[in-house]
C-alpha cells in the first residue's frame, strides 16, 4: 500500500509491503502523531484526515493507498517566565556554553547559558515527543517493556540535541523524574513497573560531560530534588511543595526532614486525555473568566481558539461551578462550549479533572497527617510545574485543587524543576546541597494508605 502525506505545502509517499497500523506508519516516515491512551483508540489525539474522512490513526489499519493531510507541525510551546541568573560563582561549565534540561512528562524545557558571564541565551519548552507512546509514565513503561526502550531514548536524545542545536555545549544538567532519566539513558524500567519498585539507579552523578541529579525513589525524581533547591523551602520550620504534573509529586519540610510522596494525577491538568486538551501552544485558551454576565477567554499568542490547555481547562471548571451548570458531585448533562470559541468541556473532562485535584488533594493531607501537621503549620506553599505557572490560585481553590487555608501562603515557583537545574549548571555549591536533599528524604507509599484512599474520595467533590 501507498501512504501519501501532504503537510506544509510537500508531499512525502512511501510504499508498505504488509498490513500496518497508520499510525506506525505516520511514525516510520518521520509524522509525530500524539498517542496518549498508548493506542488503546480512546483518547482521539492521534485523528488525522486520511482519503478526506477523520480517523484514530493508532487503531486504523492501512490496507489500501491512502493519503493523509494537515498533520500539525511540531511547535515550541509557551514557557514560564524567568530562568535564574546567577554571576560571581564557579559554574559545571568554566567557558562556552552550559545547557539545563528539565524533562517532563509531557513537556521538556531547556535552558541555554554563556559562561563564564552566566549569561542566559536561550531558553525553549517543547512537546515530550514520547507523548506520541502514551500520556503517562505507566504507558511509556509498558511499551519500553514490550522492545520500544530504544524508541524512547531516541525521542529525547533527538530532542535534546535541538535544544543545543548551533552551540558548542561543555556541561549539560538534565533532571527529570526516575522514569525519564532511566529511559534517556537506556536502563530498564523493568524493577519500576511492579512492587517492590526499584530502580536500577537513583543517578546523582556524570555521564560524559551530562550531569543527572539524584532522585529519592522510583517515583520521587530528580525534577522534584531540583525543584526543592530552587525553593529554599528549608528556610521555614513546615513547608509544602506540591509539582502539579502528571505525577502528582509533594514534599513536606520539618525538622530538617524531607517526606516525600507520588500521586498519579494523570495527564488532565497538562491539556493530555481531554477531548480538546493540548499543551500550552498557539490556539491554546490558557483563561477563562466571567465579563459582564459573560464567559470570555484568552488564547495562547490570541491565535483563534483549537483546544485547551490546563491553565485554562481549571479556570473554566471553576466558571462553570459559579455559573451552577456543575454541581459539587461534578454532574454535567451534556458538554458545555466555553463562550463562543468551540471548544467544549465534556463530561468526561470534568471527570479527569476531579480525578487529579482528588489525587493531588489527598496526598497532600497524607503527608500532613504522616508528619502529624495541620494546614496552620504551613508557612509556605509552593507550587511548581509549567501548569503552576499560569494557575489562578483563586479558581484553584474554588475547584479544591488547593486548599483555601494555603491561599495567602503560596509561592508560585514555575518550572521549578528547569530552575534548579539552572542552579546546579551555575554553581557547584548547589551540587551539594541537591545531595544534601536527597540524604535527607525518605518516600511515603500511598499505595498502602488507608487515610490516602479516604481523601481520595472525599476529595473528588468539588468544594
Amino acid at each position: 500500500m501507498k501512504l501519501t502525506v501532504r503537510h506544509e505545502d510537500k508531499e512525502k509517499t512511501e510504499e508498505f509491503a504488509e498490513r500496518i497500523l497508520l499510525w506506525e506508519a505516520l511514525d516510520k516516515m518521520g509524522f509525530a502523531v500524539g498517542r496518549p491512551c498508548g493506542g488503546r483508540g480512546v483518547c482521539g489525539n492521534c485523528e488525522v484526515i486520511a482519503n478526506g474522512e477523520p480517523v484514530r490513526s493508532c487503531i486504523t489499519w492501512l490496507e489500501e493507498d491512502t493519503v493523509v493531510e494537515d498533520l500539525s507541525a511540531e511547535t515550541e510551546m509557551q514557557m514560564p517566565p524567568g530562568a535564574v541568573t546567577i554571576t560571581g560563582q564557579e559554574g559545571l561549565a568554566k567557558e562556552g556554553y552550559g545547557l539545563a534540561v528539565d524533562i517532563g512528562t509531557t513537556t521538556i524545557a531547556g535552558y541555554l547559558y554563556k559562561f563564564p558571564e552566566g549569561e542566559l541565551v536561550k531558553e525553549v519548552g517543547m512537546v515530550n515527543p514520547q507523548v506520541k507512546y502514551g500520556a503517562d509514565v505507566v504507558t511509556r513503561m509498558e511499551y519500553a517493556l514490550k522492545g520500544g526502550g530504544e524508541n524512547l531514548r531516541e525521542c529525547l536524545v533527538e530532542q535534546i540535541k535541538k535544544l543545543a542545536e548551533g552551540f558548542s555545549i561543555e556541561k549539560t544538567v538534565i533532571c527529570g523524574n526516575t522514569v525519564m532519566l532511566h529511559f534517556l539513558t537506556g536502563k530498564s524500567v523493568a524493577g519500576m513497573a511492579c512492587a517492590p519498585y526499584v530502580p536500577e539507579t537513583l543517578f546523582g552523578e556524570w555521564q560524559e560531560n551530562a550531569y543527572l541529579p539524584g532522585c529519592v525513589s522510583a517515583f520521587v525524581g530528580a525534577d522534584v530534588v531540583c525543584a526543592v533547591l530552587y525553593s529554599e523551602m528549608w528556610k521555614q520550620k513546615v513547608s509544602l511543595l506540591v509539582d502539579i504534573g502528571t505525577n502528582g509529586e509533594m514534599v513536606l519540610y520539618k525538622e530538617g526532614r524531607y517526606i516525600c510522596c507520588s500521586a498519579a494525577a494523570g495527564p488532565a491538568l497538562e491539556g493530555a486525555e481531554i477531548s480538546m486538551g493540548m499543551s500550552a501552544e498557539p490556539g491554546a485558551i490558557d483563561k477563562v473568566y466571567m465579563e459582564n454576565g459573560r464567559v470570555k477567554y484568552t488564547t495562547v499568542g490570541g491565535a483563534r481558539p483549537q483546544g485547551i490547555c490546563g491553565s485554562g481547562l481549571l479556570d473554566a471548571i471553576a466558571v462553570m461551578l459559579q455559573l451552577g451548570v456543575l454541581d459539587d458531585t461534578g454532574y454535567l448533562e451534556e458538554p458545555y462550549e466555553l463562550g463562543d470559541s468551540g471548544v467544549n468541556i465534556t463530561p468526561e473532562d470534568v471527570r479527569q479533572v476531579q480525578l487529579a485535584k482528588g489525587a493531588i488533594r489527598a496526598g497532600m493531607e497524607t503527608l500532613l497527617q504522616e508528619s502529624g501537621c495541620r494546614y496552620a503549620q504551613v508557612e509556605r506553599f509552593y507550587i511548581a510545574g509549567g501548569f503552576g505557572s499560569y494557575l489562578d490560585k483563586e479558581n484553584a481553590a474554588t475547584v479544591g485543587l488547593i486548599p483555601r487555608e494555603l491561599l495567602e501562603k503560596t509561592v508560585v515557583l514555575g518550572n521549578g524543576a528547569g530552575k534548579g537545574a539552572c542552579l546546579l549548571l551555575q554553581s557547584r555549591a548547589h551540587l551539594e546541597k541537591a545531595r544534601e536533599i536527597t540524604e535527607n528524604a525518605a518516600t511515603l507509599s500511598l499505595a498502602d494508605s488507608a487515610y490516602f484512599g479516604e481523601k481520595y474520595v472525599e476529595h473528588m467533590m468539588f468544594e
